[in-house]
């Protein structure tokens, strides 16, 4: 038998094979989907690196006047040289300034780049005296307690008395516990205000009492106290109120004495000496019919 050499089988390389042009484009889909992420965390890395390296913060600029330096504003803020200026939260050192310094009253926190914090500040200049629960305080227009008083505050637009309230302290604004469905005495305020600006009592509002809801009172240019008992009928009895001051046949422009308005038919004025007079003992109560007041 005759033996065959075998004949060595040469290597057979596959051939690759070729892509087609949509799976070539998913291929790169892919790749993109996968790279794209790691490439926005090294460029967000290097970032953040940059800023803290070259936004230092190396000095202040201040503008505004009032009782405090700027050393105090600067030091209220709570940021310090040589922190990130790009990871400064803003709006927390806006709060920390008002909180700490109450006399401000607004104050706005801006990055200069490339070294420098702008904080642009003004102080209250309308106060209100705000007697919460027999306790008097100064506060500005949005309610922020300024400052705790031994007494009854003079110079202020307005006086108002609440009630026990939840926070009221130097530095935040008044706040009571409301339950759900009632509403609060600072919006009772608010709006029996907003109902007396509609009458001819507008403008000349200097106090007011919602201590008691049953029992509202407005002054009228620091002389006449007006009753009006609960909010209920309060336009009316508003009216009634304003017809009655607003004729000096029914009460003189200089009389000082208490309006009483909590019924809608008739208001009476008992009238009463100033406090730095003698009470006369010819004052007597004064009936005031909605007619009356409006003739």
């Amino acid at each position: 038998m005759e033996n065959k050499k075998a004949q060595p089988q040469k290597n057979k390389t596959p051939k690759k094979k070729r892509l087609s042009k949509k799976a070539r484009r998913r291929r790169r889909v892919r790749i993109a989907i996968v790279t794209l992420p790691i490439v926005i965390v090294v460029l967000a890395a290097v970032a953040l690196i940059g800023s803290a390296v070259l936004f230092r913060v190396e000095g202040f600029s201040l503008s505004g006047e009032g009782r405090y330096d700027g050393d105090e504003i600067v030091s209220a803020s709570g940021i310090d040289i040589g922190d990130c200026l790009m990871w400064i939260n803003l709006n927390k050192a806006e709060d920390r300034i008002t909180k700490k310094l109450p006399y401000i009253e607004t104050v706005t926190i801006k990055r200069k780049l490339p070294h420098t914090v702008s904080i642009e500040y003004k102080q209250a200049k309308v106060l209100y005296g705000v007697c919460v629960d027999g306790t008097w305080a100064l506060t500005d227009t949005k309610y922020k307690v300024i400052e705790l008083l031994d007494s009854e505050p003079e110079n202020v637009s307005l006086k108002i008395k609440l009630p026990k309230a939840k926070t009221f302290e130097p530095g935040s604004v008044i706040a009571f516990e409301v339950k759900d469905g009632e509403e609060s005495p600072l919006d009772t305020y608010k709006n029996l205000l907003t109902e007396a600006e509609k009458t001819s009592l507008k403008g000349k509002i200097t106090g007011a009492d919602v201590s008691n809801p049953a029992a509202l009172t407005l002054t009228y240019d620091g002389r006449i106290t007006i009753k009006l008992g609960a909010f209920a009928d309060i336009p009316a009895k508003l009216k009634l109120a304003a017809g009655a001051v607003e004729k000096e046949d029914r009460i003189d422009s200089t009389e000082y004495g208490t309006l009483d308005a909590t019924i809608t038919d008739k208001a009476y004025f008992r009238p009463e000496a100033k406090k730095s007079e003698t009470p006369s003992a010819e004052q007597t109560t004064a009936e005031i019919s909605p007619e009356q007041a409006v003739e």
